[in-house]
């Protein structure tokens, strides 16, 4: 299995598969389109998507000299959809991107995710809680006796 700073390969590619399903699209309709053609513009889109989003990470954790696994997706990606309608104002102002850009770049820097902490509680099998044993095949029927249901007929009185 081949490593890539530290984290084996099938992992990096659940998570791929998770960023794009479930954060990335936002949806539950995975795909809207009905035609061939557009199915495969839309996974294109998303695809496209990713790799923008991936490669904005990449370029501020290369700032702060981390890896760019360790920065949040969902961080990130909340970051980018506050600050697409501000880049839409600005796109004629070449001066005020540049400013953006920079700004954008920095707040996703700042998403570190924060290393994990040891578990409180180890995971073991848990005991049961009861006091009284647990009922065997040789308890069955064993109890105490049932009476036997027993029907009279009286005769009226008259």
């Amino acid at each position: 299995m081949s490593q890539i700073a530290g984290i084996p390969a099938v992992p990096q590619v659940e998570n791929t598969l998770d960023e794009l399903k479930i954060h990335l699209n936002g949806r539950k309709i995975p795909i809207r389109s009905k035609n061939p053609r557009e199915v495969v513009q839309e996974i294109y889109g998303w695809l496209l998507g990713h790799y923008c989003l991936r490669c904005l990470m990449f370029q501020s954790a290369t700032l702060k000299n981390i890896s760019p696994l360790k920065l949040s997706f969902v961080g990130s990606l909340r970051v980018i959809r506050r600050a697409i309608p501000e880049f839409q104002r600005q796109i004629n102002n070449q001066l005020d991107i540049n400013t953006y850009y920079s700004w954008l770049i920095a707040e996703i820097s700042d998403l570190e995710i924060p290393l994990r902490q040891h578990r409180s509680n180890p995971r073991v099998v848990k005991k049961t809680r009861s006091k009284f044993k647990s009922k065997k095949r040789s308890h069955r029927n064993n109890g105490s006796p049932r009476q036997k249901l027993s029907f009279q007929i009286f005769r009226q009185a008259s």
